[in-house]
């Protein structure tokens, strides 16, 4: 089958949604498919026989880069005549669209609330092509199959469109479990790890409020940051809290598996995500997870058997993540290394091999 792929960045050294991208486009070329991605940024390592086709963006503005994006990849796609698309950015027509990035609307009401400021940003030409691409997308005469990563993604678009239930389907994110390993040896430590690429929406002022609660912990908490955003104001924060020190912003780094390995928690307090793959990531690594309800990859955390679930919605986030950090940092030694075996015994089940197949199912019965 000839398939275009469309991923507005697809990269092993980006974020999950662009190796995931990357893991997708991969799979299908081995499974024997001829692939053509049509994206604005390519990792050529990713397959050999990958046909890549780039594509212009006017980064003006916000408003200008998303949809030119999409303009200019629908002329590609035209060009390249594929039996199916894949739309894994925001696109239409396609015969999948794949939720890879929090639903705007649903992003919208979490960050600006249902009032006079919702109205206010609604205006904004960057929040009004967003939605308005989102609204296209989510039209059956424009998208043939829905795909979801979370049962919390789906429910969010049936509460807000009439696209119809049986045309959503929900597959897990596939990990790739041979670069995400267990470590060979683990010291317990009390280094926690945050990854992400955009630090508010992630719910990092949170997390560096719940640190600054345990500051007089008996536990010498340090938190590592990877990712690509502008740390100023977390940094202030953390200065203020009086937990500086504690706080280490890392950047972004390809090799992102080792510092899973090398850390003790993943406190992950995203305030939208359809399924960060950060998550399984981590798990997949033996690293236990501390993570929302607004995340879509809350659903593959056993409370208390591989890590925490709290309630992204609840106005004392920082505490219940305080709570549940020093609830397992106070477990014993052999108890955590028991979380760190349930965590990698999930993301087992959660393979790129599976994933592609169910896309190619999907895809196969339109």
């Amino acid at each position: 089958m000839k398939i275009a792929i469309v991923r507005q960045e697809c990269s092993y050294s980006k974020g999950g949604a662009e190796r995931y991208a990357a893991n997708l486009c991969r799979e299908l070329c081995d499974l024997g498919h001829t692939v053509h991605l049509v994206a604005e940024v390519f990792d050529e390592t990713i397959h050999p026989e990958i046909h890549f086709t780039p594509v212009k963006v006017n980064r003006t503005s916000s408003a200008t880069r998303t949809l030119s994006f999409h303009s200019n990849a629908q002329k590609a796609i035209s060009s390249i005549k594929p039996d199916k698309t894949i739309a894994l950015s925001r696109t239409f027509p396609a015969d999948i669209f794949r939720v890879s990035d929090p639903l705007h609307a649903s992003w919208m009401k979490t960050r600006y609330g249902s009032g006079l400021r919702h109205k206010i940003e609604s205006l904004n030409p960057r929040h009004r092509a967003i939605l308005s691409l989102e609204n296209s997308i989510l039209s059956l005469n424009n998208t043939t199959s829905i795909v979801t990563n979370s049962n919390l993604s789906k429910e969010l678009i049936l509460e807000q469109h009439t696209y119809p239930s049986e045309n959503i389907h929900v597959v897990y994110n596939g990990i790739d479990l041979n670069r995400f390993t267990p470590p060979k040896t683990h010291s317990h430590s009390t280094k926690l790890l945050f990854v992400g690429q955009d630090f508010r929406r992630k719910g990092l002022h949170h997390l560096i409020n719940a640190i600054g609660q345990l500051k007089n912990s008996p536990h010498k908490i340090t938190l590592d940051i990877i990712g690509r955003d502008k740390p100023t104001a977390f940094q202030k924060q953390a200065s203020q809290l009086g937990i500086a020190e504690q706080i280490h912003f890392k950047g972004t780094t390809p090799q992102i598996e080792k510092l899973y390995q090398s850390a003790d928690l993943l406190v992950f307090p995203s305030l939208s995500d359809p399924f960060a793959n950060v998550v399984a990531e981590a798990m997949a690594c033996s690293l236990p997870v501390i993570t929302t309800t607004t995340n879509g990859s809350f659903e593959i955390i056993s409370e208390g058997f591989n890590g925490y679930v709290v309630d992204g919605n609840d106005p004392q986030l920082p505490t219940l993540l305080a709570e549940k950090i020093d609830t397992f940092l106070n477990l014993t030694p052999p108890k955590k290394d028991q979380f760190r075996q349930e965590a990698r015994s999930t993301a087992e089940k959660l393979t790129i091999s599976n994933n592609a197949k169910s896309i190619l199912q999907i895809l196969e019965n339109q």
